[in-house]
């Protein structure tokens, strides 16, 4: 299992208080309502490979890079590995990250996997969006702060992470889907809990120690706030060479088109 850790029970009672007593509560429209789906107790493993889910043994599906942790020495970069597993580390060495990558409505999503070497044992840790348009609607595209970036949810039963697309590399030869991409991972993992996890994305629970939410507003997400993740996500690392058409599997078009 790529991520541990020693959990806890904890029951915190909350108060909800009224500014006024007449005022109706704001109701949630039908088609707000979070995708009810089937989130998994335990190690994350894809339903399978090919574009948008499991990268393959050798990761010939999705696009691949050295995934470069942060910190300033070997220590540093040591701990804040041990913060993302949940676990000591002793010296993880080959860090890669892949992006598997499709569109669904206004989104893009599937399944983004890390893997390390640390004593002597590979490990790789599957992290997923879910396929459906509900599910990666928060995935996306947009121009901000004069860049052309992609943001987008994922988790495994442990933890979320947002993946940063903010870097394109233009190789000026008229391929546009051959062009390289760079950016950040961060992470934030669960509260310490015995409660399940509730039966939808952490992105759409707005209480509790699953709650995985950036740019958060009352009950949702306000995705095109800003590129970069609030709400204690911590970076993980950077990566840089990732080729656009392989990351996104082919459906680059309005990708490009909107560039």
């Amino acid at each position: 299992m790529m991520r541990s850790k020693n959990i806890l029970v904890a029951f915190v009672g909350l108060a909800v208080l009224a500014g006024c007593a007449k005022e109706k509560k704001k109701e949630t429209p039908p088609d707000a309502a979070p995708p009810v789906v089937e989130v998994p107790q335990g190690p994350y493993v894809p339903p399978g490979n090919g574009p948008g889910q499991g990268p393959g043994s050798n990761w010939e599906w999705g696009g691949s890079a050295e995934l470069k942790i942060t910190g300033a020495d070997q220590r540093a970069k040591n701990k804040r590995m041990g913060e993302y597993t949940g676990r000591p580390m002793n010296s993880p060495k080959d860090i890669r990250l892949n992006v598997n990558l499709t569109k669904a409505g206004n989104g893009y999503g599937g399944v983004v996997t890390v893997s390390y070497v640390d004593n002597g044992y590979q490990e790789e840790g599957y992290f997923t969006s879910g396929s459906s348009d509900k599910e990666v609607q928060f995935n996306i595209w947009q121009h901000k702060d004069n860049k052309y970036a992609y943001h987008g949810f994922f988790e495994d039963f442990l933890g979320g992470i947002i993946v940063v697309i903010d870097e394109w590399i233009d190789l000026g030869d008229g391929k546009g889907p051959e062009d390289l991409l760079g950016g950040k991972v961060y992470f934030k993992n669960f509260g310490l809990t015995y409660a399940p996890h509730p039966p939808t994305r952490c992105w759409f629970v707005s209480l509790g120690p699953y709650d995985c939410r950036a740019w958060k507003t009352d009950r949702s997400v306000e995705t095109t706030r800003s590129i970069y993740p609030d709400s204690d996500y911590v970076e993980l690392g950077s990566f840089s060479g990732m080729v656009l058409d392989e990351a996104f599997n082919g459906e680059t078009k309005e990708i490009l088109d909107n560039y």
